[in-house]
């Protein structure tokens, strides 16, 4: 939501990196898959815009903490997929992204502890009355080799989102070819970026990976 992480996009703007805080439908008030259809359109409109907001609409870069982390990330693997664009705007143009930033991201609904009315509330079912809806939802179930490169940032204590879906997902980004890297804050809970103990380090990790991926040198998106 654009109530999160304008800090640290007013930072990478500084950096000469634009950022643009995006806002979705919530699960209260629509089921999956309107809130990654929101954030597709936002992309294609900021690429529709590019001309004018001057920015570079061939490096495009998604990142999201949580929740916003889960659609960051389904917004870097499910790239040319038709079925997941949606009805909104701008459709000439693609909702691909260079490069993912996920922060303690959701990636797997299947293995959520303690959040069967949450997951229920978004897919409008829960995982155990739809698996398959389920799996449609969780960006570990799209890895390709198409997908743009990945930094995952999580805690190892985080008792919301478990450390071992930031685990996996990077190995099979890396076995699937894609780059990939974890940035891995020992005894960290969740959102342990807001902290101050983890701003600092976290902001650098992200300016690098964003300076080096949004640079130019990497190929546009499909």
């Amino acid at each position: 939501m654009r109530t999160q992480l304008w800090r640290q996009a007013a930072h990478m703007a500084a950096k000469g990196v634009a950022g643009a805080c995006i806002s979705y439908r919530l699960s209260g008030q629509a089921t999956w898959p309107a809130a990654l259809h929101d954030s597709k359109e936002a992309v294609r409109w900021l690429r529709g815009n590019a001309r004018v907001l001057g920015i570079d609409p061939d490096h495009v870069a998604a990142v999201g903490s949580s929740a916003g982390g889960h659609l960051a990330a389904l917004l870097g693997v499910t790239g040319g997929q038709q079925q997941f664009e949606g009805p909104g705007g701008n459709q000439r143009f693609s909702s691909s992204v260079t490069a993912v930033v996920a922060l303690n991201p959701v990636l797997d609904l299947e293995d959520m502890p303690n959040s069967g009315g949450n997951i229920a509330r978004f897919l409008g079912k829960g995982c155990g009355e739809a698996p398959g809806l389920c799996r449609e939802a969780s960006p570990i179930s799209h890895v390709s080799h198409s997908a743009p490169p990945f930094l995952i940032l999580h805690g190892t204590a985080d008792a919301t989102v478990p450390y071992r879906q930031a685990d996996e997902m990077v190995r099979r980004l890396k076995q699937a070819g894609v780059q990939a890297e974890l940035y891995t804050a020992k005894d960290a809970p969740h959102t342990f970026w807001a902290s101050r103990e983890w701003y600092e380090p976290v902001l650098k990790a992200i300016q690098e990976f964003l300076q080096k991926r949004l640079s130019g040198r990497e190929q546009p998106p499909r």
